[in-house]
């Protein structure tokens, strides 16, 4: 070797230092070839001093590394689009972005959604949703026994195990009303001066009130026994600061408010309460959905339908029948009563 061999330093691709003579400048001859008579003058094996932290893993080192494949990505949550978490104005004229939750002046929280939906939300869960194009309410209180559903074909009010229902007849004009109650089901319409009962023991006529669903009572089924009003306003910032939403890799948004999951996809939107025990449905469409442990009711441009346990109202747009214990009766196109 050219050089002289410095043996205070070591490398991993030196040779043996013992075997190599000390030269100064003098070429280096070839090496003998190896003979048997002669010492077998070969590399002795490079060790590898690099600290087991500095060494770089080789592939298949992490699981599935090797194999290519892509972990499918966790949703990723972030907090309710929109830096305004409060309004001095609660009136439908707002023009806020779909999917922004404001903070009303009434202590409640409202989330705009797209297709002119807007969700009601209170400190306590109370719910009132609002699509404004198909001319739908749905309501519920903050212990979900008490409900209103307002349609274009009718109203169902329900309290406890009492409901009420008042349908439309757009073709006559004569409405139909209905009542569960503890002793069955009672119907009468506008141009009947009877009213019927179907209870256990089959139809027969009876006397009965009926109470007037022509107001807005959706909100007072949201507002009454909540908490709202100008002192609850701070609390109401604080809950929006802490709900998140995300969107899947399918495109449907989600919004977590409390205890409540709110969905929209394809103009659809489901609100779940408690898990699935509540459930909410409206969309681009008239038809909507209101399920309780209480009641199910649904309705779209074709029907209207309540039922509680075995008791059911249904309208078809022409017929009106109810039902009890078995037993069903109601109106047809005629104003007929018609016993099934």
């Amino acid at each position: 070797m050219s050089e002289k061999i410095n043996k205070r330093s070591r490398s991993i691709y030196t040779v043996n230092e013992k075997s190599a003579p000390e030269l100064k400048s003098r070429p280096v001859a070839a090496p003998p070839a190896t003979t048997s008579s002669q010492p077998n003058f070969t590399e002795r094996k490079v060790k590898d001093y690099t600290p087991e932290w500095r060494k770089v893993p080789s592939v298949g080192s992490f699981g599935d590394f090797d194999r290519g494949e892509v972990a499918p990505m966790a949703p990723l949550y972030k907090a309710i689009p929109g830096e305004l978490y409060y309004s001095n104005s609660n009136t439908s004229q707002d023009s806020y972005t779909p999917g922004m939750a404001v903070a009303t002046p009434h202590g409640t929280m409202s989330l705009r959604l797209a297709n002119d939906i807007k969700i009601d939300i209170s400190v306590d869960s109370s719910i009132r949703v609002i699509n404004k194009r198909n001319n739908v309410v749905i309501a519920l209180n903050q212990y979900g026994c008490t409900s209103a559903f307002l349609h274009p074909h009718g109203r169902i009010y329900q309290n406890g195990s009492k409901v009420e229902m008042l349908v439309y007849d757009q073709l006559s004009g004569n409405n139909k009303m209905a009542k569960m109650w503890y002793k069955g089901v009672s119907f009468q319409s506008d141009f009947s001066a009877l009213v019927y009962l179907v209870d256990a023991a089959g139809t027969r006529s009876t006397t009965d009130t009926f109470r007037d669903l022509s107001p807005d009572f959706s909100l007072s089924v949201f507002y009454e026994e909540s908490r709202h009003g100008p002192a609850y306003i701070q609390e109401t910032v604080s809950t929006l600061q802490k709900a998140i939403y995300w969107v899947t890799d399918s495109g449907v948004e989600n919004w977590k408010i409390k205890d409540m999951c709110i969905t929209q996809a394809r103009g659809i939107v489901n609100i779940y309460r408690k898990d699935t025990k509540y459930q909410i449905k409206t969309g681009n469409s008239s038809s909507a959905m209101l399920t309780t442990p209480f009641i199910h009711c649904t309705a779209s441009p074709e029907h209207m339908f309540v039922r509680r346990g075995d008791r059911r109202m249904h309208f078809d747009g022409v017929n009106f029948i109810v039902r009890n214990a078995g037993h069903s009766a109601g109106f047809d196109e005629l104003n007929n009563l018609k016993i099934f």
